[in-house]
């Protein structure tokens, strides 16, 4: 990696330069560098240390302990996998084909998959991994499985899922983990926890050994089905808290961390490398359609123009985030590209506001004043709609008051947030209490949408929904933030991280010798 930045250097130096006599040595170097023979190639070899909460069972569905949710994704592969644009994409499946009704889906497994004690993974996996879960009500996966009615199995590798109805999102739910039947079948809910019974996954890391309160020492898996990693062996610190998983990182206890938030000088460039991926926290704001003029789509439209978005992903945010029109990751296949983003355009504000009488009208904007950059936020969206005609009052309330707030409709506009499902089911956005917006037109893109019969059909009203929204305003999208993953310098190549799997790419990185 060092070559490749000097040779890099070396031809800027000759592109800015020119080639003068002057300039013999810098040219030789250049051809040295680029002939002198090094394997550039990644090698095997080498540890990495993560860190993790304390938790209290390593059974991958019963665990409730985020962090630890993450690295077991090294232990357990799922059907399906959520790539860095949050798309869905195959893991232990090969093939698969969803019925024309929508109600059944024919899945064939990869050839060759082995639990880490040598034993095949089969069909009847699948079928007690899903039986099991729907059993577990603790479980943060269970709801995947509610609309499964059964499993029928075809062969050692091949099954049909039967659903209870049409859901055009079914593929995206099939992302829990698998786990073998011939480890945890029989056993009582007590047996289920116990560590010992937790040890065989298929995913490319081995757990090796387990110190309880202490480490979990992953090692790579010599037999995987899919791209082998690169580093020998992971440990799991086992750390009471998020403080403690910081600590770690900076003291170089361990290697990779997720940083809520980045402060200046803390993680310097010679020992740290900061890394961002677009995250899944959605920041909005909240109408009240009590309020008459919220109910104008003129007004509604005023605010949105007049509202500066790119200030404040700019001011509040330091530009790490991104613009969105819909709370969808802006790189996912439904996110309606063909819709430009709508920009801050005081004029145009202006001309929707003519046609509202406005004359002492103030709105009432609230905003949990425990979180500081929202705040921030109020107020930069105070300044803009000053200067467009909109007068609005920034009421700062707590946390727990908030919820009360928006309960009673004690405000015209909320600035608040919310983190984005993995299954991108838009109802979420409608069926909540933090909107009283009713539109049938609503209703029924989203039908069709999640009763969609193809991919082609499901992105096309997806689509729809979109552009309806854009059009129609319920509620005001502003942005969705990136977030940071903090690496020891010592490790190269790139990950694909995502806030489902933070370590997703971990096959492509290694130690720099």
């Amino acid at each position: 990696m060092k070559k490749i930045k000097i040779i890099f250097l070396l031809i800027i130096a000759v592109f800015l330069f020119g080639c003068s006599k002057e300039d013999t040595n810098i040219n030789e170097e250049l051809k040295k560098a680029i002939l002198q023979e090094e394997d550039l190639t990644p090698k095997k070899g080498g540890n990495v240390n993560i860190s993790v909460v304390e938790f209290k069972t390593l059974n991958p569905l019963l665990n409730n302990e985020r962090s630890l949710d993450q690295a077991l994704k090294l232990v357990y592969d799922s059907l399906f996998a959520v790539d860095e644009n949050y798309n869905i994409k195959p893991k232990l499946v090969n093939d698969y084909t969803l019925s024309q009704d929508g109600m059944s889906l024919n899945i064939k497994l990869k050839d060759n998959i082995r639990w880490h004690d040598g034993i095949n993974l089969t069909s009847e996996d699948v079928q007690f991994t899903i039986n099991l879960l729907k059993t577990l009500d603790k479980s943060n996966y269970k709801f995947l499985v509610d609309n499964v009615s059964r499993v029928e199995i075809l062969s050692d590798t091949s099954f049909n899922i039967v659903f209870n109805g049409i859901y055009s999102f079914s593929l995206e739910n099939f992302i829990f983990p698998i786990l073998p039947k011939h480890k945890l079948s029989g056993l009582s809910m007590n047996d289920i926890n116990v560590y010992s019974n937790n040890l065989i996954g298929s995913g490319m890391y081995k757990i090796d050994r387990y110190e309880k309160r202490k480490y979990v020492d992953l090692v790579r898996n010599e037999d995987y089905y899919d791209k082998k990693p690169y580093i020998d062996k992971v440990r799991l610190v086992i750390v009471p808290d998020k403080e403690a998983q910081e600590s770690m990182i900076i003291s170089l206890e361990t290697d990779i961390c997720k940083i809520d938030k980045i402060i200046s000088g803390k993680f310097p460039a010679k020992r740290f490398d900061i890394r961002e991926y677009t995250g899944n926290e959605y920041e909005f704001i909240a109408l009240n359609f009590d309020n008459q003029y919220i109910q104008d789509i003129n007004f509604r439209k005023a605010l949105l123009y007049g509202i500066d978005r790119r200030k404040i992903l700019k001011d509040v945010y330091l530009d790490n985030g991104d613009i969105v029109d819909f709370p969808l990751n802006k790189k996912a296949k439904y996110y309606n590209k063909e819709l430009e983003t709508l920009r801050y355009d005081i004029d145009k504000a202006k001309r929707y506001l003519s046609k509202i009488n406005l004359d002492g009208v103030m709105f009432k904007v609230v905003v949990n004043q425990e979180n500081l950059e929202r705040v921030k936020e109020a107020y930069l969206i105070k300044t803009s709609l000053y200067d467009v005609g909109i007068d609005v009052d920034i009421v700062e309330v707590s946390g727990e008051e908030i919820t009360n707030t928006i309960a009673n409709k004690d405000y015209d506009l909320a600035l608040l947030g919310w983190t984005l499902p993995v299954v991108p089911d838009p109802r979420f956005n409608f069926y909540n209490s933090f909107t009283n917006y009713n539109d049938d037109n609503v209703n029924i893109w989203i039908q069709k949408l999640i009763s969609s019969s193809s991919e082609l059909d499901k992105i096309k009203n997806y689509n729809e929904l979109e552009k309806y929204v854009r059009n129609n305003i319920p509620f005001i999208s502003l942005l969705i933030k990136d977030k940071s993953l903090v690496l020891n310098n010592k490790i190269r190549g790139r990950l694909d991280s995502s806030e489902f799997n933070i370590y997703n790419g971990f096959e492509k990185i290694y130690i720099e010798e």
